[in-house]
């Protein structure tokens, strides 16, 4: 008999209801997250894809995020050929050997700013008193100082 009883203790647990406080305030907390924290970050993630998608044109000098440094030759969709290396002013080889790499657009990391060239036969030396005037103490094996 003590079978049957405890079978009877289980139906009749099984015919209570609920109490659905504990539900309710579960779902509460998830819509609230969802709101406070999901949602902000997704809107911001997609106004980053959008500043970045359209920023980059063919010609402009980029950095990826790997650090390369190269200038967008082609775009095709999401993929950006770049030239890295550069060339010298007379149209020699000087440094790098200029390379064609592609690159996904995620992989490109800022557009850089034009280099200004400075001209070294400017003579600006940081000196604005001196005018081009140099002196330089060398100091001989005997310990004396002589100008040159």
């Amino acid at each position: 008999m003590t079978q049957f009883a405890l079978l009877d203790l289980f139906a009749a647990t099984a015919k209570k209801s609920t109490n659905p406080a504990p539900l309710i305030i579960l779902v509460v907390v998830a819509l609230a997250g969802y709101f406070l924290f999901l949602k902000p970050q997704q809107r911001k993630a997609k106004a980053a894809r959008a500043n970045q998608g359209s920023g980059y044109m063919v010609g402009d000098e980029v950095q990826t995020i790997g650090g390369v440094v190269g200038t967008i030759l082609e775009i095709h969709g999401d993929r950006y050929t770049l030239l890295t290396g550069s060339t010298g002013s007379d149209g020699n080889l000087d440094g790098a050997q200029p390379t064609r790499i592609v690159f996904v657009r995620q992989a490109i990391a800022r557009k850089l700013e034009p280099v200004v060239a400075v001209d070294p036969d400017a003579g600006f030396d940081g000196d604005a008193h001196d005018h081009g005037h140099e002196s330089v103490e060398i100091e001989d094996h005997d310990g004396e100082a002589e100008e040159a």
